[in-house]
């Protein structure tokens, strides 16, 4: 079975940037509304 973890982040001064930075890392956008931004990624021990 897949295990993810999660991350959210509010109020990005450079979004474009950071989001690049998190999907390089390996994180995927599930979710954004308001100002927060939810990723997830696999968890690999």
């Amino acid at each position: 079975m897949k295990r993810f973890e999660y991350k959210v982040i509010t109020r990005l001064m450079r979004v474009e940037k950071k989001l690049n930075q998190l999907g390089y890392e390996g994180w995927e956008l599930v979710a954004a509304s308001g100002g927060q931004y939810v990723f997830k990624r696999e968890f690999s021990e």
